[in-house]
């Protein structure tokens, strides 16, 4: 049986599947919804840094008038979400295991409602960013909770497409906070950056009316030793589907398992550094490090375009754009996939984003850049483009193989483990990014990109000799070839029989 539904998942064509599965992908795309809150509040406190409202009540007098928020508030506030991810990601494996995703998940929901409130109603700057850290906690958590269930209750051809789905989230938050800060930059009031905040009520109200009639992940549910659940679950998760196909397809789940288990792997943190599993956390953790420092700008955004610039409109406007060309990128990346591979499409993305980076970094020392508008407005352009290459590429396959290269028993400890590593890296970022952008530190304005293009550089050797390409391929079949210690350019091409 389990021979069978290994040849099936193989065969099963993207189409197919779509029919056969269509309800797995309407829930795995409910609970990867939760990565637009995500987005969306990690993102939106960097677009309030060139706010003038939010600049003149959270801010200090600065000299030749106006206001702006100090260099070391903006790197409280942006670190408070990083630093309380790097918690709640290692922390969200433990009740992801013992009491499933389902249920974690609405765990996470109700503590974010009350935290937006505290957010909306902080009266102080200390306030606003003591939330962001303890907002940052529950954030950690989304980033393993969507992608483990969306490659949990889909099949082979159907992974790349519902992992990029969660990508897809990531940018429609950040589309979705530029266009509400941007809506409000005119008024005065508090509420130009309250109301921004305010939003995030919608998701956690709308997830959690849906939530109760979602099934469990089967994977979770088999190993609980929950055999009829587990059953029961790919029955609600199919349509036109035997239950004898559902069946083998059970058998195929239990197989993997028992052969994890043949290789000694154990379920718990210790052992994502064990073996092969090391190898897999290092390509998990990778893709994240590079995406942060690949000179993705849409965090800092539109506080870079002021500063190379750009007035306050002409930015929000470039950052819209910056963000609506992630979105478009995102939605291409599933038919370009099947053309290239994962491992080539990753490499030319970021070969694409060292290029623009350093272009950009460049045009700094052209004659009279200070004076010439042109420079300044080419330079957003080419961060538009590289956004554009980031999300068909990057963005997208960072979730993608993070998700098909842990064992399934590992699976949640590792992207947990993963997101952990994310938020250290992206705190780094974090304090980096207002340091040498504010006018009142280094002010280094476009020249940041020098550094986000040599650490790019070291990124796409790395990528060459240790990223493997892991499409079309069962997570039986990742185990036995990582197990076998199978050369990184050899992954695509290697041949074997399915094991019985």
């Amino acid at each position: 049986m389990a021979i069978e539904a290994a040849l099936a998942e193989h065969e099963l064509t993207t189409w197919e599947a779509l029919k056969k599965y269509r309800k797995a992908c309407l829930w795995s795309m409910l609970v990867s919804t939760c990565i637009i809150m995500r987005a969306y509040d990690i993102e939106v406190t960097g677009s309030l840094y060139a706010q003038p409202s939010f600049q003149h009540h959270m801010g200090e007098p600065v000299a030749g008038g106006g206001y702006q928020v100090p260099t070391q508030w903006q790197i409280a506030m942006s670190m408070g979400a990083i630093v309380g991810q790097v918690g709640g990601a290692w922390a969200a494996a433990i009740p992801m295991d013992r009491f499933g995703r389902k249920r974690t998940l609405a765990g996470y929901l109700i503590a974010t409602a009350a935290l937006v409130t505290m957010q909306v109603f902080a009266p102080t700057r200390t306030i606003l960013t003591v939330s962001m850290y303890l907002a940052g906690f529950v954030w950690g958590g989304y980033h393993v909770i969507a992608p483990t269930y969306a490659s949990e209750v889909t099949p082979l051809p159907l992974r790349g497409v519902l992992t990029t789905y969660v990508s897809l989230c990531y940018t429609i938050g950040q589309l979705l906070q530029i266009g509400v800060v941007r809506a409000f930059i005119n008024r005065s009031d508090v509420w130009a950056y309250k109301i921004p905040y305010a939003v995030q009520w919608v998701w956690p109200v709308f997830i959690l009316s849906l939530l109760a009639w979602a099934p469990e992940s089967p994977w979770w549910l088999l190993r609980q030793n929950r055999m009829e659940d587990a059953r029961r679950s790919l029955d609600r998760l199919t349509t036109g589907v035997s239950p004898a196909q559902n069946a083998s397809t059970l058998a195929l789940m239990a197989q993997t398992d028992a052969y994890e288990r043949e290789q000694a792997l154990g379920s718990t943190y210790r052992d994502c550094l064990r073996g092969s599993n090391r190898r897999r956390l290092e390509i998990c953790s990778m893709l994240f490090i590079i995406q942060n420092f690949s000179g993705n700008p849409v965090g800092f955004a539109t506080y870079l375009f002021e500063q190379v610039g750009l007035d306050t409109g002409a930015a929000f406007d470039m950052s819209i754009g910056l963000a609506a060309l992630g979105f478009l990128g995102t939605v291409l990346c599933p038919f370009l996939l099947p053309h290239v591979g994962r491992r080539t499409a990753w490499l030319y993305g970021l070969g694409y984003c060292v290029i623009m980076l350093w272009v950009v970094a460049l045009l700094s020392f052209a004659k009279d850049y200070s004076s010439t508008p042109a420079y300044s407005w080419a330079q957003a352009s080419l961060l538009i483009s590289l956004q554009f290459a980031y999300a068909l590429t990057l963005l997208p396959l960072g979730y993608i193989v993070s998700t098909e290269t842990p064992s399934t028993k590992l699976r949640a400890k590792t992207l947990s483990l993963t997101a952990t590593i994310n938020g250290a890296s992206y705190l780094v970022l974090t304090a980096l990014g207002p340091a040498l952008l504010n006018p009142g530190a280094a002010n280094a304005g476009a020249k940041i990109e020098f550094l986000f293009g040599g650490i790019s550089l070291l990124g796409l050797v790395w990528g060459y000799y240790r990223l493997p390409e892991t499409a079309n391929r069962t997570y039986e079949e990742l185990d036995t070839l990582f197990n076998l210690e199978v050369p990184t350019r050899e992954f695509k091409n290697y041949q074997f029989p399915v094991s019985g």
